[in-house]
C-alpha cells in the first residue's frame, strides 16, 4: 500500500519530526472511526471510549473522564448515568473526597468491551491479512512506540 505525496497532503518531509507525528496522530485517529463505524453496535462511540478509559485506568472520577474524553463535566455526568442504567459502570463514594464518586467499569460492561474489540478484530483482520508480515511487525512496532510515548510527561 503505497500513497502520494498530494495524498498524505501535509507538504512535510516523508520521515521528519513534525510531518510524521502529525500524520500518525491524523492516520490512527481516522483508523480509530473508521473501525467504530463498522462495529454493529447500540452505544454510542463515547460509552466505548469511557469503557477503554475505565478498563485502561480503573476507577476513576467523572470530572477526570471528561477532561480525557474532552467533553464537559455535565456531558459525561450524563453518558456515566446511562451507562450506569444500562449495567455498564457502577459509582461508589471516592475515599479521599466525600463530594466525589468514583466510576467503575461492571463486569458487564468488561464483557460488551471485550466484544466490541472482538467484533472491531474480526472486521479488520481481512485488511491486516493482506499486509505482509514486514509491515505487520512494523505497526506492531508502532504501537509499542506509542505506548511508549504515552508515558512520557507531555503526554500524561
Amino acid at each position: 500500500m503505497q500513497f502520494s505525496q498530494d495524498a498524505r497532503g501535509d507538504g512535510g518531509e516523508r520521515d521528519g519530526f513534525p510531518s510524521a507525528a502529525i500524520r500518525l496522530m491524523s492516520a490512527s485517529s481516522r483508523y480509530n472511526r473508521a473501525v467504530a463505524r463498522r462495529v454493529e453496535s447500540p452505544a454510542a462511540a463515547g460509552t466505548w471510549r469511557t469503557l477503554a478509559a475505565l478498563d485502561e485506568l480503573g476507577a476513576t472520577r467523572v470530572s477526570d473522564l471528561a477532561e480525557w474524553q474532552r467533553v464537559s463535566q455535565p456531558t459525561m455526568t450524563t453518558l456515566v448515568r446511562r451507562m450506569e442504567r444500562d449495567g455498564l459502570v457502577t459509582r461508589s463514594a471516592d475515599p479521599t473526597d466525600g463530594r466525589a464518586s468514583l466510576v467503575s467499569i461492571t463486569d458487564t460492561g468488561r464483557a460488551q468491551f471485550r466484544s466490541f474489540r472482538e467484533e472491531a478484530l474480526r472486521l479488520t483482520s481481512p485488511a491486516w491479512d493482506r499486509l505482509d508480515e514486514t509491515d505487520r511487525a512494523a505497526l506492531a512496532r508502532a504501537a509499542d512506540l506509542l505506548e511508549a510515548l504515552l508515558g512520557e510527561p507531555e503526554l500524561r
